[in-house]
Formats: structure tokens, C-alpha cells, sequence
């Protein structure tokens, strides 16, 4: 009935475009809304509609917002980036502070979700300064919410799920008292990303059968039942019960493909190559695995593309509020004022980069002194308490493993994974977990990033054609999915961004070829 309704005010459009006036779209809105988990590409009609024809600015911001929750079930994650943006961006002219919360609520996601950690916060502290003062009481739920979803991500990030299972119920309860259903489904959808992270694996698999079957029950969302599907077909992978993980994974790319979700598509058939692997199915693993590469590219260019978005808006709207600045000074402050000003902000700015290289070089020296001469944990220092119980000649075999594995370049594998490197291991998730954690005394990703980190920085150091590589190319070449994630483990791992190691590193290299020559 809903799907025939939105059917036939789509077929109206024409039609009554002409005839209708603002504040007349709220129904075709909520239609709009209807349509969003089931039939996204539906509700991107809707709201191309509403904001060609609406007069009312207050129906565009939310046509905008909803549509960029409708790219993003869809998988398209540039466009939804570009619909936040210009509906932040509206809101902000009106000063309409409901919808610049609500618009916040999912805009830090979407940052969070690119690995823009420090933009979602900035994001979260410039909407909390637009409330007054003697109103921060209305809008406390909002702004709970906002800081308990970047509190959530936070520990989602270091690996601490227990913990941002709290914080996500936290923004829960804060959203269904507004109310905000669009914004409590988003953290519901998030806690069922990773609740196999904080159970067993017996426990996540009954939870997750029982929403399937409650979920046919009632008012299908199709974007939540991929979310759980994937997770089944993890979770089934884990007990080896590789038919069946099968089984849900490919019910999950029947949504994935009615929903045209890309990233979801991904996620399915790398699952289903390792499973086939598993049952030694190689025609099918090769043909998911070919499949799975095909999307993977087209992910990434949709997510570069996405996290470029976020930087030119971001450059573009400081370079705007700048020139106001600039403007404000001029016409307020004396020639004589700006000039003393000037030369108290050169020193002010001199002092400062000369402090910073001081400090960027000492951590580039650190860093090469930490290789050099590693620290070893003494016997007592080491974990105590582990959580798997591994038989000693199985703990010996995969430390021999991944002694081979780190003089191997496959790391640099894009698609690396605990689970694939497991498979090629032949042995499961949790022993390998265990093992790196307790004798690298680091969690998979830190441990896959460092070797990646190191493998750039030896060619760096020992191949001087790489120094003149862009860091886009550098990135690639040790198996990092985008700019920005490289640069973000980088400075991790070194302390420095990798344009000032290259900066440092070719500098050095140059001291030493003069030393050289003086000496001759």
C-alpha cells in the first residue's frame, strides 16, 4: 500500500508541480521517509522533487538531509557527503538550530565513518556554539547524543567495543526522548555492526537469528536485515559452519543489490570468497574475489572522492570566514595598528615553525632510534591474563608464520584481513588474535599498519626515486585504501606527517652527500 502510494505521487509530479505551494510537501516527505530502508533510490525522487519545486526552506533542508541518508543505505557516499553539506549549509543561513542538530547528529557519523575523527569533533563543537546560552537546557538531548556518538566511535576505533556499546545506548535513550527516529535507527544500525564484538560467538549468532525472525514480523527495513545478514555470515564463518554462512550471505546480496549498496556488496562477497576458500571451492572464490576487487575500486574512488568533498567545503568555508575577518580588521583597526601587529604576528610565527621543526626533527630521530633498538618487554611486563587458551605448538607455529609472513611483502595487500590472513594460515581468528596481541603486544590492525608503515619508510630511506613519489602513490604501494589513512597511521607510528619524514629524510640525505664531498 505505502509502495503503491509513493508510486502514484511520483507519476503526479509533473503535474502538480505546478499547483502546489509551501508547506505543502510535508506528506510527500513522510512518504519519502517510508521508502528510505526498502527503496532508497525512491526517496532520492522524492526530495529531487521537493527541492526543485518547494518554496519553503525549511522542506529543502529537510529534502537534503534526507536525502543523504537515502545515498547512504544506497552506498553513495560522495553524494550523501554533498546533500549533508548543502543542508548544513542551508540550515546555517536560516539559523534553524533543530535542524542543525539533527543534521549534526548524522553529519559527525559520516565523518567518523571516512575516519575524520578530529573534522566530526570540530563539526560537534561549532553546532554546540550556535545555541544560546539560556537554551543549551532544550537542546541537551542533541548535544548527549552528539558527544556520546564521538565518544562511541572513539573506542569503536582503539578496539574497545564493550565500552562503545555503552556510549551508543546513551545516544539512544537521548534520541528517543527528542523524539528523533531517523537518528535512533542510525545508532541501532551501528550497535548491530558490532555486536560480535561483544559477545561470543553463540550468543551474537542466537541474538542476530532472533531479530531475523522478529524483523519478518513487522514493518520490513531491508538496509538493517543486510547489516545482520553480514554479521551472520561472520558469525557462521567463525563456527565453520561455512554452508550456512553461505546461505546468509548470499540472501544478503540479494538486498545489497535491490538496495544498489556497493560497500555492503563488498563486505558480502569478500565474505563469501573466504568461505568458499574454506570448503577448498576455488572456482568460486576466485570468481567472488574477482568480483570483490571490481567493487573495492569503485569504493575507494567513492570514498576519496567523499573525503575530498569534506576538505574543499572545509577549506572553502575558512577561507570565507578569513576574508570576513580580514575585512572586519581593515575597516576597524589603523594602518599603524595592522603593521605592529603584522610584525608581532611574524615573530609570533616564526618562533613557532622554528619550534615545530625542532620538534618534528627530534621525533624523525626517535623514530629511527625506537627501529634501531627496540624495546623488549621483560617476562613480567608481558600480558598475564590471556583470553585463549592456545597449545604451545600451535602458539610456536603461527609465531614462525608471522615471522615469514613480515619478511613477505603481503601485507601490502589492500583486502588483508585478520580473518584472510587466518584462512592462509589455516587456523582461526581468535588463535592468531591472541598470538599477535601477546607477542607483537599490539591488536591486528596496529600490527598490519606498522609493518606497512616501515615497508614505505625502508624504501624511502634506501631508494631515493620514492622521495619524489606523491604520498597518494607511497600510500597505495604499502596497501593503504586512501590518502588519509596513511597519513593518519603515519604520523601514528613516526609522530610526523609523511610530507615532513620525506621533507626530513631528503634533507638529511642531502647533508650526508656534502659531507661526502668535503671529505674527498
Amino acid at each position: 500500500m505505502a509502495t503503491a502510494r509513493i508510486l502514484l505521487i511520483i507519476l503526479c509530479f509533473t503535474a502538480s508541480s505546478f499547483a502546489q505551494k509551501p508547506g505543502e510537501f510535508t506528506e510527500m516527505l513522510l512518504d519519502a521517509t517510508t521508502a528510505l530502508y526498502n527503496q532508497p533510490q525512491q526517496t532520492i525522487r522524492i526530495t529531487e522533487h521537493v527541492v526543485r519545486n518547494s518554496e519553503a526552506s525549511e522542506e529543502i533542508i529537510k529534502a537534503y538531509l534526507l536525502q543523504a541518508r537515502a545515498h547512504y543505505i544506497s552506498g553513495e557516499y560522495n553524494k550523501s557527503v554533498e546533500a549533508t553539506l548543502e543542508a548544513k549549509t542551508r540550515a546555517e543561513a536560516e539559523e534553524h538550530i533543530d535542524l542543525q542538530l539533527e543534521i549534526n547528529g548524522f553529519g559527525i557519523f559520516m565523518l567518523d565513518l571516512f575516519g575524520l575523527d578530529l573534522a566530526a569533533e570540530k563539526y560537534y563543537e561549532f553546532t554546540k556554539a550556535v545555541i544560546p546560552k539560556d537554551e543549551l537546557l532544550t537542546y541537551s538531548s542533541y548535544l548527549d547524543a552528539g558527544e556520546a556518538i564521538l565518544q562511541a566511535n572513539d573506542h569503536i576505533e582503539h578496539e574497545r567495543f564493550d565500552d562503545a556499546i555503552d556510549f551508543l545506548k546513551v545516544a539512544e535513550l537521548n534520541y528517543e526522548a527528542i523524539p528523533e527516529g531517523l537518528l535512533v535507527d542510525q545508532v541501532r544500525n551501528l550497535q548491530l555492526e558490532i555486536l560480535f564484538e561483544t559477545q561470543s560467538v553463540d550468543a551474537t549468532a542466537k541474538a542476530l537469528e532472533e531479530f531475523l525472525l522478529i524483523s519478518s514480523n513487522v514493518i520490513p527495513n531491508e538496509f538493517r536485515q543486510l547489516i545482520v545478514l553480514t554479521q551472520l555470515g561472520r558469525v557462521y564463518f567463525e563456527r565453520k559452519e561455512y554452508q550456512k554462512a553461505i546461505e546468509h550471505l548470499e540472501r544478503g546480496v540479494e538486498i545489497a543489490e535491490n538496495l544498489g549498496n556497493k560497500v555492503y556488496k563488498y563486505r558480502l562477497f569478500e565474505q563469501l570468497a573466504i568461505n568458499h576458500l574454506a570448503l577448498e571451492d576455488s572456482e568460486r572464490f576466485y570468481s567472488y574475489k574477482q568480483n570483490a576487487v571490481l567493487l573495492y575500486r569503485a569504493m575507494q574512488t567513492d570514498e576519496e572522492q567523499a573525503v575530498n568533498t569534506v576538505f574543499n567545503y572545509t577549506s572553502a568555508n575558512h577561507e570565507g570566514k578569513r576574508d570576513l575577518i580580514v575585512h572586519r580588521f581593515q575597516s576597524n583597526v589603523s594602518i599603524l595598528g595592522g603593521i605592529l601587529l603584522l610584525i608581532l604576528l611574524s615573530w609570533w610565527f616564526l618562533k613557532l615553525r622554528y619550534r615545530s621543526r625542532i620538534d618534528q626533527y627530534t621525533k624523525f630521530l626517535d623514530y629511527f632510534e625506537r627501529k634501531q633498538n627496540p624495546v623488549e618487554l621483560e617476562d613480567g611486563e608481558k600480558k598475564e591474563i590471556r583470553s585463549v587458551n592456545i597449545p604451545k605448538e600451535t602458539e610456536n607455529l603461527l609465531i614462525r608464520k608471522l615471522e615469514r609472513f613480515e619478511n613477505s611483502v603481503l601485507f601490502t595487500k589492500q583486502d588483508m584481513s585478520l580473518a584472510l590472513l587466518a584462512a592462509q594460515f589455516e587456523t582461526n581468528t581468535k588463535y592468531l588474535s591472541e598470538v599477535i596481541n601477546s607477542h607483537k603486544n599490539k591488536n591486528f590492525n596496529s600490527y598490519i599498519n606498522e609493518l606497512r608503515i616501515n615497508y614505505i619508510i625502508d624504501k624511502l630511506k634506501n631508494d631515493s626515486t620514492y622521495l619524489q613519489y606523491k604520498i597518494s602513490y607511497l600510500a597505495e604501494e604499502s596497501g593503504f585504501s586512501s590518502h588519509s589513512s596513511f597519513t593518519t597511521v603515519f604520523k601514528s607510528v613516526t609522530g610526523i606527517s609523511p610530507t615532513v619524514f620525506i621533507d626530513l629524510l631528503s634533507a638529511q640525505k642531502k647533508a650526508t652527500v656534502k659531507e661526502y664531498e668535503y671529505a674527498r
